[in-house]
């Protein structure tokens, strides 16, 4: 009787270990911030290409201010959703990336 239990701690314990796997949160966060970053400029720049070329600076510098601010607002609820998704491959696929439509291929908006 007590090796039975033994082993169904020793089970529930391993199977509870397993399911427990996440990325690290720094792995999340330096996705996360990478994923955004490439997504903002991506749509920012075609903004500023579109604008008039004596607004391109300014509007450049604006993008920049509310790149920061939008990244920090969102930061810890996109670290969330990525631990959450337990998607590891997302995440190796995020450190990689260097264009937004690579970025778009790691993670798509349903697992993330």
């Amino acid at each position: 009787m007590a090796a039975a239990r033994t082993l169904i701690v020793v089970v529930s314990l391993a199977l509870g270990l397993t399911a427990c796997k996440r990325p690290s949160p720094e792995a999340c966060e330096a996705a996360s911030r990478r994923w955004f970053t490439l997504i903002y400029w991506d749509e920012a720049e075609k903004e500023i290409a579109a604008a008039p070329p004596e607004q391109r600076e300014a509007l450049r510098k604006a993008k920049a201010a509310d790149h920061d601010t939008k990244l920090e607002q969102g930061l810890e609820l996109a670290m969330n959703k990525c631990r959450a998704a337990r998607d590891f491959d997302g995440v190796a696929c995020m450190k990689n990336a260097s264009t937004a439509d690579q970025a778009r291929k790691c993670w798509s908006p349903e697992k993330h």
